[in-house]
């Protein structure tokens, strides 16, 4: 009896400890606004939405008929559309701060993330050409490109030489992608 009054003591005393802790929510809100973890955060939500489009496009076979192709082309516009407003959101996110008060943020390491974010809809992309065509792929990129762009400017805005260092890695992957486009045919 000795035993488990003692243990519900300890318990009691340990859960009076843990709801009187002081929150992180200054934190937690502090590092949403970091750079590098709102495009971590839109990495992640990008990486759910290329998953369904591999997923939609592996359905599709050469000799897939026009209507199976429309409802492949459905959801991939779909989650396209999402890819873009998550990018657009994200862009909002970004603080909006004057040079002096520029985050301390390695412009390496958030090139990093967004080449592999750029990695990840480029390979999508690859794989709807591959399924849909260069003309479906191009209709679906566009909105997206731009959103892009203007999400690379707002970071570039918070972070020096961040456009410097996306553009040599960039760079690199479009070396890649034309060697992939050139032997397309329109």
């Amino acid at each position: 009896m000795k035993t488990s009054f003692i243990s519900i003591l300890a318990l009691a005393t340990s859960l009076m400890g843990v709801m009187s802790a002081p929150t992180a929510e200054v934190s937690i809100e502090k590092r949403a606004s970091d750079p590098i973890s709102l495009v971590i955060n839109l990495l992640a939500t990008v990486q759910v939405y290329t998953a369904q489009i591999n997923t939609t496009v592996a359905t599709l076979t050469p000799t897939s008929s026009p209507a199976e192709k429309k409802v492949a082309s459905d959801a991939i516009q779909k989650c396209m559309k999402s890819i873009t407003a998550a990018v657009v959101k994200t862009t909002k996110q970004v603080p909006t701060k004057p040079i002096a008060a520029r985050q301390v943020t390695s412009p390496t390491s958030l090139a990093n993330i967004i080449l592999t974010l750029l990695l990840d809809l480029s390979g999508t992309l690859n794989n709807v050409i591959a399924g849909l065509g260069l003309t479906a792929a191009l209709a679906f990129a566009q909105p997206l490109v731009l959103a892009l762009s203007n999400l690379l400017l707002s970071l570039a805005v918070v972070v020096d030489n961040l456009l410097v260092v996306v553009r040599q890695l960039v760079g690199a992957l479009l070396i890649g992608l034309s060697a992939a486009l050139a032997g397309l045919i329109l």
